[in-house]
């Protein structure tokens, strides 16, 4: 990984900050705490605190329907009840809106407006009630994109504009900013993948789930804002309540996530943090992870001990870095005779190194090693082998590909993807035969796999 920035936070300020490796690999730039970094939906953190401004003011109740104060776009009819679509289901994603994935766009071309991307325009789907409002947890980045056009209906002001009045100038954050910087070419660091190649810097029109830009240092002072201060200031440093943060930092109801958490077990959402019991010396940890293609990072902290760590990466890979930083943290903080559970690291960051040390044979005789010897320690769920699959194809490189989804499909049998994955691949090298056994496998394990059914029908096999 090329490089990394973090800070300890201890009794609600930071006390200790650190840039390691390169912000760019080429040139040898140093990474440091003025680094500017892309933090992806850590982005969401102060998108919260943002709305929770325009609560605290009066403006915005936290119960009412969310289309009663929007004014340029308003969410499409669906089968349910979209009254029930209100700004707290929205800041703890329990509203039963769609998943989006947000692709970015280069600097250099137009910036469509927000409510652009919710109706669809920009090639990333249309925003919807997809289930009953309320029903449970449903991590979408939409939810957020929605809470930033209603900040700009509700303020009359653009939505940088209003967060770094309302919330960046009073925290003293003065290097952060929704968008990119002015000359980002210079201050931020680049951006790597998981084999090492740089990746052009984009900006979000979604900006409140992924386009913020800050330093180790500025986001260093946003989290401990979270925590009392030092001299007993008050959670919120005077720009929010201190019950204001409690109910942020507390679990929303039915907000427990389904999905697996890479950084520890029975995760929670409040608003704009994540909640996972436990997590420090038996305390709670709040925080919030983000990724962007190219960008890892995390934070945490511990409001029962008024500590912290904050964790920024250009690559990735920082994932895996992120995790054993978090199992260091903990014990160190335990002391060593105290046994703390320490998250999984992704095999997929492994993984990578060996392949760019030694090929794709080492890569799975590596797989196989770690899978046998260290089964507890990494994760080895099939979204690692997957990814690694497509960044192969990305690189040009078919049959490592194939051997890598081939790996997958050995582990996990059962699962339709890998061999809709697998069938691609062989797509991909020519070979037809080998690509219709594999869809129409991917097919019978999963029936509703539109995409395998598709493509068996333009290779014109017949299908049920």
């Amino acid at each position: 990984m090329p490089g990394a920035a973090v800070a300890l936070i201890q009794n609600g300020e930071a006390v200790w900050m650190h840039g390691y490796g390169f912000a760019n690999s080429d040139s040898k730039t140093p990474v440091t705490a003025d680094t500017e970094f892309n933090v992806g939906s850590i982005s969401k953190s102060p998108t919260a605190w943002a709305v929770m401004r325009l609560v605290e003011s009066g403006r915005v109740n936290l119960d009412r329907p969310v289309d009663s104060y929007l004014k340029r776009w308003h969410l499409p009819p669906s089968p349910f009840d979209n009254s029930q679509v209100t700004v707290r289901r929205l800041l703890s994603h329990t509203s039963g809106v769609s998943n989006h994935n947000y692709h970015g766009w280069d600097p250099a071309s137009a910036l469509p407006p927000i409510e652009d991307s919710l109706s669809g325009k920009t090639g990333t789907g249309e925003v919807r009630v997809v289930d009953a409002p309320g029903s449970g947890f449903h991590y979408s980045g939409a939810n957020y994109a929605i809470l930033q056009l209603l900040i700009e209906d509700v303020s009359g002001e653009s939505f940088q504009d209003y967060v770094k009045a309302n919330i960046f100038q009073k925290l003293r954050m003065s290097k952060s900013q929704y968008g990119l910087p002015p000359g980002f070419q210079d201050v931020m660091a680049t951006p790597y993948d998981g084999l090492g190649r740089a990746l052009p810097l984009l900006r979000y029109n979604e900006l409140s789930a992924a386009g913020l830009t800050t330093t180790l240092r500025d986001l260093a002072k946003f989290a401990a804002a979270g925590l009392q201060g030092p001299a007993g200031e008050p959670a919120g440093r005077g720009v929010l309540k201190e019950q204001t943060i409690a109910l942020m930092q507390s679990p929303a109801p039915g907000s427990r996530w389904a999905d697996r958490d890479p950084y520890g077990p029975d995760p929670q959402y409040g608003f704009g943090y994540t909640v996972r019991p436990a997590q420090f010396l038996g305390k709670t940890g709040i925080g919030h992870g983000g990724t962007n293609n190219g960008w890892e990072s995390f934070f945490q902290i511990v409001p029962a001990t008024g500590d912290g760590i904050v964790i920024m990466t250009n690559s990735s890979n920082g994932s895996a870095v992120i995790s054993s930083l978090l199992c260091s943290w903990r014990k160190w903080a335990a002391g060593q005779s105290v046994n703390v559970e320490c998250p999984t690291i992704d095999i997929r960051a492994v993984l990578h190194g060996a392949y760019r040390a030694k090929g794709v044979k080492a890569t799975v005789a590596r797989y196989r090693e770690l899978r046998r010897d260290s089964a507890d320690r990494y994760d080895f769920g099939v979204l690692q082998l997957n990814s690694m699959g497509y960044e192969l194809l990305r690189t040009g490189d078919t049959p490592g590909a194939i051997e890598i989804f081939r790996l997958n499909a050995e582990e996990f049998p059962q699962d339709a993807n890998v061999y809709d994955s697998l069938g691609e691949a062989y797509l991909k090298q020519g070979d037809k035969t080998l690509a219709i056994e594999n869809y129409k496998k991917s097919l019978q394990l999963n029936p509703q796999n539109d995409n395998a059914r598709d493509v068996l029908k333009k290779l014109e096999v017949p299908v049920q």
